[in-house]
């Protein structure tokens, strides 16, 4: 260190300026041999562990370099090489850019050698840390390899447009997209392989990336190929801002074979939405078949079998008989009144008659009771504003509604005591079916896999109701049936007016 003010010699001033150059300098005579270092080359040296009989002062650097081995040995002989030119004049400057990593980095560097003043007389060989510059080359060249491979991916094509919709350029993914080379495209409208019917679009498309330059634009238009066959692209354009031409950028995947599996899909559910309303109504019809069925069966048993068993038991009590034989008319008596109540019994099972005679509201009152006494449960009964006379098909739908609620509760419930309530809302009649037992499982709820719940569905479904289940694991179920007050071509019960309460719970 130098004293400040102290006058400096003419050597020692030019040896302070070598030693504050942040390049590592050494000067070679003229055979290669290092005479001078600076600073910079000496304390790089120690730093990587070099000696200084390798790198020192007295050692010929060609010779170094050329005895070098290891992964760097090609270049180490190329600098040697290099050095050798200018140090014989060949050459004026020669220049080596070569890695030279260590344990904590990866460095670059840049080797220059330029003859000193006097021919012949050495050259003068510097070392410039270029790491900095190195990582961001290799940065520009992934990049630039990174959408150079966008641009040629099959998968999009790239257009860039005049405001008129010139074409400038276009990406080589044009050739397998589009059938047509960039050079095919490159000076003409974009236009001219458009399909007509979507010229207006695209013509829409750059007008707005014009008046909305900030924003992203898209459009589908059909693209004319080479074969003639038209593709149906997806297009996403917007202006360029960072070009001085200014312009607009077209993004464009084909999605000819999307839009045809879309097609294909869209026609696949629109077939499995005709089949499931033709399942639906097949379910209807057999639903109300069925009923009519067991109606007409009910009524037969209640009509004519009924009507037989009395006149046979009337004309047994009026049989001449003696003292032996009164036991054996008595018993047959007995036998035809069993039997008319058996086929009370099997009608009223296959369906209720009071649904006809007196209604929804009387027959479930009486179902609720009988109900009680089989099963001994405890039912409340109540019905409210029932007043109308109630389609046919919706009063039976809510009659086996209630008839699989309150079979659920008693079978796998378990409950003790259950709750029915009919009344009329502003959408129709609403039956509600509640119980104190285990509840039924959610998931069989809503994966609709239990049969009950999909009959009481399809009941429903048949006659435009819904329904609706209230699930309380250990606390019960409630069971909600909602329908119409009116059906078109149906055939009304009979009325029940008032407000009538049956038997609720707690009033015994």
């Amino acid at each position: 260190m130098y004293a400040l003010g102290q006058a400096l010699q003419p050597d020692e001033l030019v040896q302070v300026a070598f030693d504050s150059l942040r390049e590592r300098i050494c000067i070679l005579d003229r055979f290669g041999a290092i005479v001078l270092t600076n600073q910079g080359w000496n304390q790089f040296a120690r730093e990587n562990g070099a000696s200084p009989a390798r790198c020192g002062t007295g050692v010929n650097y060609l010779r170094v370099c050329q005895t070098a081995t290891g992964p760097f040995s090609e270049r180490a002989l190329e600098a040697a090489m290099g050095i050798e030119s200018v140090l014989r004049g060949a050459s004026s400057q020669f220049t080596l850019d070569y890695p030279c990593p260590s344990a904590s980095r990866k460095a670059w560097f840049r080797l220059t050698a330029r003859p000193l003043h006097r021919p012949n007389t050495g050259a003068v060989v510097s070392h410039s840390d270029i790491t900095s510059h190195a990582v961001l080359a290799e940065q520009l060249r992934a990049t630039r390899a990174h959408y150079g491979a966008l641009l040629e991916n099959p998968a999009d094509v790239v257009t860039i447009l005049t405001a008129a919709g010139v074409v400038r350029y276009q990406s080589p993914a044009s050739a397998d997209v589009l059938g047509l080379r960039s050079e095919d495209l490159a000076g003409h409208p974009l236009f001219e392989f458009v399909h007509p019917d979507d010229l207006e679009a695209l013509r829409k498309l750059l007008r707005a990336c014009l008046q909305w330059p900030q924003r992203k634009h898209f459009c589908e238009y059909r693209f004319r190929n080479r074969d003639g066959s038209w593709r149906l692209l997806q297009g996403v354009a917007r202006k360029l801002l960072s070009s001085r031409e200014g312009g607009i950028i077209l993004n464009s995947r084909d999605i000819t074979h999307q839009k045809l599996a879309e097609q294909s899909l869209l026609a696949k559910q629109d077939a499995l939405a005709r089949d499931r309303q033709d399942l639906e109504a097949l379910a209807a019809w057999l639903l109300r078949e069925r009923e009519e069925e067991r109606r007409r069966v009910a009524s037969e048993l209640n009509g004519n079998l009924h009507q037989r068993l009395a006149s046979m038991s009337l004309q047994a009590a009026h049989l001449p008989c003696g003292q032996a034989g009164a036991g054996q008319i008595q018993a047959l008596q007995a036998c035809v009144a069993s039997l008319g109540r058996d086929l009370r019994q099997i009608s009223g099972g296959l369906y209720p008659a009071m649904l006809d005679h007196f209604g929804l509201a009387v027959a479930l009152r009486e179902y609720c009771a009988e109900f009680t006494r089989r099963e001994g449960i405890a039912v409340g009964y109540v019905h409210r504003g029932i007043s109308t006379r109630l389609p046919w098909r919706s009063a039976c739908a809510l009659y086996r509604i209630a008839e699989e609620a309150l079979a659920h509760a008693a079978r796998h419930a378990c409950a003790k005591r259950a709750w029915v309530t009919l009344s009329r809302t502003a959408k129709g009649i609403k039956l509600a079916i509640r119980d104190d037992g285990a509840g039924l499982d959610p998931a069989a709820v809503d994966a609709g896999s239990d049969l009950g719940i999909l009959a009481m569905r399809e009941r429903l479904r048949a006659v435009n109701g819904s329904l609706s289940i209230r699930v309380r694991p250990g606390a019960g179920t409630e069971v909600v049936a909602l329908a119409p007050l009116f059906a078109p071509g149906d055939q009304p019960c009979a009325a029940v007016a008032g407000h009538v309460v049956v038997n609720p719970l707690g009033q015994h």
